[in-house]
């Protein structure tokens, strides 16, 4: 057994405390004092249910609080699953309270890792290892006080840290909890995410339905057309030229799944498509994912002079339909302070930083 804290009070947060907790692991729910009403809500129910595909279990919590030095106290392991638009936030939060020589897991990163190296490094925590995975740990959500769906089982994910010689003990440290498999960089498994190409795309194609729904709208479900799977695969063409062009492994294309989710015959990925959203254009698959993921791989892309019109011309849409300049505010090269423009010298500054301060 483990005692792993579980830093989120949102849906993946109580997914992943739940999860361990059911497999007989010590788990402690914690976020900050905006989260303090949905994690009372928890402490006082005690538990999690766990619901949808391959679940239909209970994980019996340890704590669920916004005492973060509580809950970080002694931890053998620390899985962050907060929004990427926090990192920095979070990072201050839990870098005093990490237990020395601790890990650090961020699901589904997009290159966060680095900003909590930055911050873990300038408060003197250099001896924390952080790292991040290839997309969420869980696709689910909360339908309820203490009660999470989940849209399907855990599946093995690429992983890699902050520098990259990190990776390996990163990888051994979960071992028998989550099952990681090494990544050159996090710049890799961040761009190899699915939701750099399938939010942006699903969501913009599908603006009308998303704002004028009388219910709950689910993407998965009703938003999977010919449109969508043709934009996913051009997409996919573009990230290819980027991955190829960093000497990146790159992932398939999630045409393919959208195929599968199309199919409602095949009822294998019921429980995918029965996850409920987005319930506007202002929620996080744009306001997260445009601005932290999508808008660094087009500053990537532009430094090493590989051109990606239909990704330049989706973020000037939402953009333009959130008013809102994602570029300028959001996690691109020039604001994380990377002034390389070779692809060898961009990968290189994700894999070894050096003594970021």
């Amino acid at each position: 057994m483990k005692k792993i804290a579980v830093v989120g009070g949102g849906s993946t947060g109580h997914m992943v405390a739940a999860d361990v907790a059911s497999r007989g692991h010590e788990a402690r729910l914690c976020d900050s004092e905006a989260y303090r009403e949905i994690l009372e809500q928890t402490a006082a129910i005690g538990k999690i249910a766990l619901s949808g595909s391959g679940f239909d279990t209970v994980g019996k919590l340890a704590m669920a609080t916004t005492d973060v030095a509580r809950a970080l106290d002694g931890a053998d392991l620390v899985i962050c699953c907060t929004i990427a638009n926090r990192d920095e936030e979070v990072a201050e939060m839990i870098a005093p309270h990490v237990p020395k020589d601790g890990v650090v897991l961020l699901s589904a990163g997009s290159a966060g890792s680095l900003v909590y190296r930055r911050v873990f490094n300038r408060l003197g925590r250099r001896d924390i290892v952080v790292g991040e995975t290839s997309g969420n740990l869980y696709p689910c959500r909360m339908i309820g006080p203490g009660k999470v769906f989940s849209g399907g089982k855990y599946a093995p994910k690429a992983a890699a840290a902050v520098p990259e010689r990190d990776t390996e003990r990163l990888v051994e440290a979960f071992s028998g909890v989550y099952e990681l498999m090494p990544a050159s960089c996090v710049l890799e498994t961040a761009f190899n995410g699915p939701n750099l190409i399938a939010h942006i795309d699903l969501t913009l194609l599908n603006a009308g339905a998303i704002e004028t729904a009388k219910g709950p709208y689910r993407v998965f479900k009703d938003g999977i057309c010919r449109s969508t799977i043709n934009l996913a695969d051009a997409l996919w063409q573009e990230k290819k030229r980027v991955m190829d062009a960093l000497g990146f492994a790159c992932g398939p294309s999630p045409a393919g799944f959208y195929r599968k989710l199309s199919d409602h015959d095949a009822h294998a990925f019921d429980g995918f498509r029965a996850l409920e959203g987005p319930e506007s254009l202002t929620g996080r698959y744009i306001t997260e994912d445009v601005p932290m993921l999508d808008c660094l791989f087009l500053s990537v892309a532009r430094a090493i002079g590989v051109a990606t019109p239909l990704f330049e011309g989706l973020v000037a849409v939402a953009s333009a339909v959130n008013q809102t300049d994602y570029y300028a505010q959001g996690r691109t090269l020039e604001s994380l302070g990377i002034e390389a423009r070779t692809p060898a010298e961009i990968a290189a500054s994700f894999r070894d930083p050096g003594n970021l301060q």
